[in-house]
């Protein structure tokens, strides 16, 4: 069996509950999936202490953690997990904010500490909550351009991987990404 048809093999299994499948899948897509993690890191300049690493193991355990999902194909895999990236930084974001404005006054342990909420620096946790909210907005508007917004940025995935993901043409990803990066600036950039 080929690489590709390995991983389509775990994901339908994956799909049906098989939760070994999923333990069998993760070192055929780690790389891949460290890749979209990297990117999320070079997006952001400061997000250096970020740890891709970790990022990735707590992508794998909330997919584990989620069960069984739908996978129509790989790409839409990747998507998943870019979505998955996304609530994991997101999340962080949140516990950073909150921590920083004296919620959660337990003493801080390294043993219980969230690698990822710890690494994230301020100006990294604004700007992932600032990216968050701008997205919930678009998703009410254009849900479409939501989903085509996580696999680019969140998931660092090419036109045509989106394109498969989403069950739309290429050329409809193209515009839509041209509308929704358009449309992002105008929420970034006021006046």
């Amino acid at each position: 069996m080929n690489y590709e048809d390995q991983i389509t093999f775990y994901l339908c299994e994956f799909s049906k509950g098989n939760k070994t499948a999923f333990n069998k899948l993760f070192p055929l897509v780690y790389k891949e999936l460290r890749k979209s993690a990297r990117n999320i890191r070079i997006r952001f300049w400061d997000i250096d202490t970020l740890n891709t690493t970790a990022l990735v193991h707590e992508t794998y355990l909330k997919m584990l953690r989620s069960g069984a999902g739908n996978f129509k194909s790989k790409a839409h895999f990747y998507y998943v997990s870019a979505k998955a990236m996304r609530h994991i930084l997101i999340n962080a974001s949140q516990k950073k904010r909150a921590l920083r404005r004296g919620g959660d006054m337990r003493p801080f342990s390294v043993e219980k500490s969230d690698n990822v909420t710890a690494k994230l620096s301020d100006q990294t946790s604004e700007q992932l909550l600032m990216i968050h909210d701008a997205l919930e907005k678009l998703e009410m508007l254009n849900d479409r351009q939501a989903k085509i917004v996580e696999c680019r940025f969140f998931g660092g995935m090419t036109v045509e991987e989106t394109a498969e993901a989403l069950n739309i043409s290429p050329s409809s990803v193209k515009r839509s990404w041209s509308m929704a990066r358009s449309w992002l600036y105008t929420q970034f950039n006021p006046g």
